[in-house]
């Protein structure tokens, strides 16, 4: 089958210093492109109806959590000690030189290098920092997990169309005063061009809700203007996640948040035969909000 791609990046290609996405940033047009894009109209989330057994995911996904347990987030070797925020992990690295485990359910949860609050640093640093195989190395995450793989968590991943990239189980647990805090999870992403995640909630209530900061003074929490929104069951979310934002409870529940974070990557499509990463058809030319929309990531998204 011919590559008709524009771009193709092969790893052997990759410099050690360099993540896979940053040297696509360097190498590629792909600023241009997102820059064509400023002007879309984003709203503060699109959501479809998920066009799958519900009933048989979510039993799959609780039966994967008593199977491959939920893990604290890593700093270092320092942990969110009691943090109420846990995870497992639907994708890895076995490459990876700064994993906080062997266990692959906690590929994404941190890294023996990371300082405090230095997760989010994916593409604004010095080309130095972001090391190939690094927990920053977002497009090395392409490893599939036992998680991933079991019963219906298999099958609904499957359907994607698009390359899955870091992706994980993420639970907010319940009856915890911590989860209710100011201070509780703000973080940010790539952006959605790099790394679009898709969130679906498996067993939430109305106290949980997602909030993001439009406007920030860091300084002075009064001048922030946060949008809230509460995902409801039977849909799948797609937002901004490069912005500043986070799960919060607004109160405390006495039921866990269970969320699947899909992380797909929209325009380049891996080939693992090759070991290279292709830019595809909609590259430049759709918006990774309507791929969503579209069926372009996954027909179980489409109504």
């Amino acid at each position: 089958m011919p590559n008709n791609a524009r771009w193709t990046i092969r790893l052997s290609d990759v410099p050690s210093n360099m993540a896979v996405h940053q040297y696509i940033l360097h190498v590629t047009d792909l600023k241009d492109q997102m820059t064509k894009f400023s002007k879309f109209n984003l709203q503060n989330y699109g959501r479809e109806k998920i066009n799958f057994n519900l009933g048989k995911l979510k039993e799959s996904i609780k039966e994967g959590v008593e199977l491959y347990g939920l893990h604290k987030f890593i700093y270092g070797n320092q942990g969110s000690e009691n943090s109420p925020y846990v995870s497992a992990s639907l994708t890895w690295n076995p490459n990876a030189y700064d994993k906080i485990s062997n266990d692959p359910h906690m590929a994404t949860l941190g890294s023996t290098e990371l300082k405090w609050n230095s997760a989010s640093l994916y593409e604004e640093v010095n080309d130095s920092t972001l090391f190939r195989n690094s927990y920053h190395d977002t497009f090395a995450f392409v490893e599939r997990t036992p998680f991933s793989n079991h019963k219906d968590v298999k099958i609904f991943l499957d359907t994607f169309k698009r390359t899955l990239i870091r992706s994980r189980i993420s639970t907010v647990k319940a009856n915890r005063e911590e989860a209710t805090k100011f201070d509780f999870c703000w973080h940010n992403d790539e952006q959605i061009f790099l790394n679009l995640r898709i969130n679906i909630p498996i067993q939430t209530s109305s106290n949980y809700v997602i909030q993001i900061i439009n406007k920030a003074d860091n300084n002075q929490n009064k001048d922030l203007e946060i949008d809230e929104f509460c995902m409801e069951d039977g849909y799948a979310y797609v937002y901004d996640t490069s912005q500043t934002h986070r799960p919060f409870c607004k109160k405390l529940d006495s039921k866990d948040r269970i969320h699947m974070i899909c992380g797909v990557s929209p325009w380049f499509d891996y080939d693992k035969l090759n070991q290279c990463w292709n830019s595809n058809e909609y590259y430049g030319q759709i918006h990774p909000f309507e791929m969503f929309r579209m069926g372009l990531i996954s027909p179980a998204f489409v109504k």
